[in-house]
């Protein structure tokens, strides 16, 4: 019995040690920044945050009750110092767990964008768990500033879309900070930035009645990847290279592929089962590329006639499709290293694993030594499944026509 209240002492004395929620901030007291979009203005930077109104979050009125974010800004040399003063025109403090997008200019990523990227890799209210992307020929601002539909905070909208980019086309570059910071301090890989660029009239982009309207005046897209060269963007890929790039890196989920029918037209594959094997090593001082690409697919549509009830039908499907893939792959490759010289697929760092002592000396050089390194690409492709039926209709309607 002495010993029971001994420990029931013990535990009393523990309990009053804690100190509960000391840390807790009130919502009423904080503006929630979901998203954060960085320009240059003279030689600052202008920091525009996107903060949630809880208010207009809340209501359960439509669309045209009001916009539910509100952007503040202000402009300074440095990070810190553009948050400090923008919480003087705030009445709130400014809580950045809920990051959900970080939006830089093309201008200020052309310049580099290592200064930015310490204040956000060192600040311990943030997650990493937040997407980075660049605003393509446009302002972050105005990106941020767009009233969009469907979600009530454009940063929330801009998250959601590059998750279903990524499982169904396969064209953006999905990138945490954390692994932006590691490809931005790595000798052997290059970084790269999914772009997002506005579509539609930008003037009514800002404008309540964007979205009043069944069809919206403005709109997002993504629309490419950015290329890096160190910190500074150099250049970009297009739809088609941003998905050869994503193929080859073994980022993409799902995407959708149209081949030549055996006659005419054409008929679309869709792509559900990838994987990617990207092999590097080192022959007579020379270093040597290699990829191995390995896809399963499903036929998506049919516009032609073709009989895929035979096996050798699905066959030669899969041979042209692996054509077409091996060709576009090759050309993202031939496009990193002759015209951006950027290592962007992480051949250094398969070397780096395959022969550590080799890749001591090519490191040097690395950049070099990219340029000019052959590269073997190979797609094996395997058609499966045809959906709920073989063979299309179309085929019918073509034996009607002739008979």
């Amino acid at each position: 019995m002495r010993r029971i209240a001994i420990w029931i002492l013990c535990c009393l004395i523990l309990l009053s040690s804690l100190t509960g929620c000391w840390s807790r901030r009130e919502l009423n007291d904080i503006s929630i920044v979901v998203g954060i979009g960085i320009d240059k203005q003279d030689n600052d930077y202008l920091l525009s945050a996107q903060v949630v109104i809880p208010e207009a979050v809340a209501s359960k009125q439509g669309t045209g009750g009001g916009v539910p974010t509100a952007i503040l800004q202000s402009a300074a040399p440095t990070m810190v110092e553009a948050i400090r003063k923008m919480i003087k025109t705030s009445p709130r403090y400014f809580y950045l767990s809920h990051l959900r997008v970080l939006v830089i200019s093309e201008q200020v990523a052309r310049e580099g964008i290592q200064d930015i990227l310490d204040f956000f890799s060192r600040d311990s209210e943030l997650r990493a768990d937040f997407y980075i992307l660049l605003a393509k020929g446009q302002r972050a601002e105005d990106i941020l500033s767009v009233i969009t539909r469907l979600e009530k905070s454009q940063a929330t909208k801009l998250f959601k879309s590059l998750e279903w980019n990524r499982r169904l086309t396969g064209e953006t570059a999905n990138v945490f900070l954390d692994e932006l910071l590691a490809d931005l301090i790595s000798t052997g890989k290059m970084a790269v930035l999914s772009g997002v660029e506005i579509l539609g009239n930008k003037k009514q982009a800002e404008q309540i009645k964007n979205i009043q309207k069944s069809a919206d005046y403005a709109h997002f897209k993504m629309s490419s990847i950015g290329v890096f060269k160190d910190d500074k963007l150099v250049g970009w890929l297009n739809e088609s290279e941003s998905r050869s790039f994503n193929y080859i890196t073994g980022k993409i989920r799902g995407s959708v592929e149209r081949v030549a029918c055996p006659k005419k037209d054409t008929l679309d594959l869709r792509v559900n089962r990838i994987r990617s094997k990207i092999k590097a090593n080192v022959v007579k001082g020379k270093p040597q590329g290699r990829v191995d690409l390995f896809l399963e697919a499903d036929v998506s549509e049919v516009n032609c006639v073709i009989d895929l009830d035979k096996p050798e039908s699905l066959q030669t499907l899969g041979k042209k499709l692996a054509e077409k893939l091996q060709a576009s792959l090759k050309q993202v490759v031939r496009k990193a290293q002759k015209t951006y010289g950027a290592d962007i697929f992480g051949f250094g760092n398969a070397i780096h694993r395959a022969n550590s002592i080799a890749w001591k000396k090519l490191s040097k050089n690395w950049k070099k030594e990219f340029v000019k390194m052959p590269v073997t690409i190979s797609v094996h492709v395997k058609v499966r499944r045809t959906g709920t039926q073989s063979n299309s209709f179309i085929n019918d309607i073509q034996k009607k026509k002739e008979q």
